[in-house]
This record gives structure tokens, C-alpha cells and sequence, in this order.
């Protein structure tokens, strides 16, 4: 450090310009520091916020499922394996309206759709998921597409056959996929005392 007297005898006091240096390199890589620190924040939260996304889409999709199913008296699943094909067709007790309704995957969309034909309603092909039609950063994918949905019968009392119509537990399965390729599965289990 210099220090300097003036004509009336007052010490200046300053930093040399190595000192200056010293301190604007570590300020810089300090600086750095923080900035990488907050772009990785950024980041962090913009990923947990796409991956919330796909659970609770996900998630609100299983539990309408879910409570198609339980109200329903007669349940019949017409693929337990095949992607193409996954489907569950509902029959429900005229003293609740009757009708049918039928989940299915839909291939060409990577949606979940349903067909609903209960309370004198005839709708075909209601989208269930995704429920919103947001686009990606880039605009050409779509925020979430379905990968996978699988209806499968886990009764323990008679054969696990996919065309035999009546199940006590139907378990549902659903993968997920956002427009960056994360995946997230999900399953659900109803129970459902539904045979005849």
C-alpha cells in the first residue's frame, strides 16, 4: 500500500495496481461462481416444474380412471399387453345412469382418449392426456406425450385372462414422456368387487 503526502501534510492511501488486480480476479471468479450457481438453480426448478407437470397430469388422469372403474359393475379389459390395443370398456348399473364408457391409448397422438356413452350422452374420442396442448421451447414437440398405458386384471381368485369380462382389481399403468425424452411412470391399483 502507498501512501502519499500532500502539501498540507494529508495521507493519501491507495492499492498498488497488482493489489487492484488480485482483486478484480478473485471478484471475477467469485462472480462466476454465483452466476453458474444461479443458471444451475434456473435450471433445477425448470426441470422439478416440467417433472410436476407429467405427475399431475398423470396423476388426475389415474384417478379418473380410477373412479370410472369403481362405478362401474361391469369391467372388461380387451389387451392387458399389447400397447396398440390397451383398452378398458365400463358398464354401469342403470340405477347410476348406465351407459358404457371405453379408456384406450390412441398410438397416433400419444394420447389417452375416452369414449363416453353414459347419462343419454354418445361423445367419441375425448382427450384425457394430455389435457392442455402446450408446445416445447423449440415449438415442434409437445409437452408431454403418453408412452405407455396398460390395464391389467391382478385377481387372485380365478384366471388372469384379459377377455374374461369382471375383475375384482384392475391395476393401471401409464408412462409418460415430456418434450426433452424425461420419462415418468405411474400406476394404480382399484379395487372393485364388480362380478356378477
Amino acid at each position: 500500500m502507498i501512501r502519499a503526502m500532500g502539501q498540507n501534510n494529508t495521507i493519501f492511501a491507495g492499492f498498488t495496481l497488482v493489489e487492484l488486480m488480485v482483486v478484480i480476479a478473485i471478484s471475477g471468479i467469485a462472480m462466476t461462481g454465483l452466476l453458474v450457481a444461479y443458471t444451475d438453480g434456473i435450471d433445477y426448478l425448470s426441470d422439478m416444474a416440467q417433472v410436476s407437470i407429467l405427475y399431475d397430469e398423470g396423476s388426475a388422469a389415474l384417478v379418473r380412471i380410477g373412479m370410472a372403474i369403481r362405478e362401474a359393475n361391469r369391467i372388461t379389459i380387451r389387451s392387458n399387453a399389447g400397447v396398440r390395443d390397451a383398452r378398458i370398456d365400463l358398464r354401469y348399473p342403470e340405477d347410476s345412469g348406465g351407459g358404457t364408457v371405453s379408456i384406450y391409448f390412441n398410438e397416433l397422438d400419444k394420447s389417452v382418449k375416452w369414449n363416453n356413452h353414459r347419462y343419454g350422452g354418445n361423445k367419441f374420442g375425448i382427450k384425457m392426456l394430455p389435457l392442455f396442448q402446450y408446445r416445447s421451447e423449440n415449438d415442434d414437440d409437445r409437452y408431454l406425450k403418453v408412452k405407455r398405458l396398460q390395464f391389467t386384471p391382478l385377481d387372485f381368485i380365478g384366471p388372469i385372462n384379459p377377455q374374461t369380462e369382471g375383475y375384482y382389481l384392475v391395476m393401471t399403468e401409464l408412462i409418460l414422456e415430456d418434450a426433452r425424452g424425461d420419462t415418468l411412470y405411474l400406476s394404480s391399483v382399484v379395487s372393485k368387487w364388480n362380478k356378477e
